[in-house]
């Protein structure tokens, strides 16, 4: 009973004095062990995390370098290249069930280029355009089934039509 309180009293003073603090996750990569852990998976699952977990937490300053990042499930998040502390190069992303969610190329931090997306259920869900870090070009929308398709232009991040 008293290691069930001391794991509990623990658990509750670790997250309340981690949410309590801002910290600016734009500055941090968020570790458990040796394992670089997706920042929004962190946001939506942190409070959850096991004690054991808990204890393992690490926030480290970004560091420049090809970074592979994970779901608290294991499976992967992320992957590509932060150079000058931000995401530079071909970058891809996953849903936390395994499938693509997202790929395309980034500079200093924008997206850049052409840019597919996926549902979870692996469909595509639109590709489209950005040029530093807004949308230009055309745009293809999709629903879930694959078989209703939107498109959109934009000029500068502006709907042109």
């Amino acid at each position: 009973m008293k290691r069930i309180l001391l794991t509990l009293t623990f658990s509750i003073l670790t997250f309340g004095n981690l949410f309590s603090q801002n910290i600016n996750l734009d500055e941090y990569e968020i570790y458990v062990e040796d394992t670089l852990i997706g920042k929004s998976d962190f946001i939506k699952n942190g409070q959850n995390l096991s004690p054991e977990k808990a204890k393992k937490l690490e926030f480290k300053p970004i560091t420049d370098g090809d970074k592979t990042s994970y779901y608290f499930n294991g499976n992967i998040y992320s992957k590509g290249l932060i150079k000058n502390l931000k995401e530079n190069g071909n970058w891809e992303y996953w849903h936390s069930n395994g499938t693509k969610a997202r790929e395309g190329e980034f500079i200093d931090g924008k997206p850049n280029g052409t840019h597919k997306y996926w549902y979870e259920n692996g469909q595509l869900r639109g590709i489209g355009d950005w040029k530093n870090g807004v949308y230009d070009g055309k745009w293809e929308m999709y629903n879930e089934n694959g078989k209703d398709k939107i498109i959109q232009n934009y000029k500068n991040g502006k709907l042109t039509d």
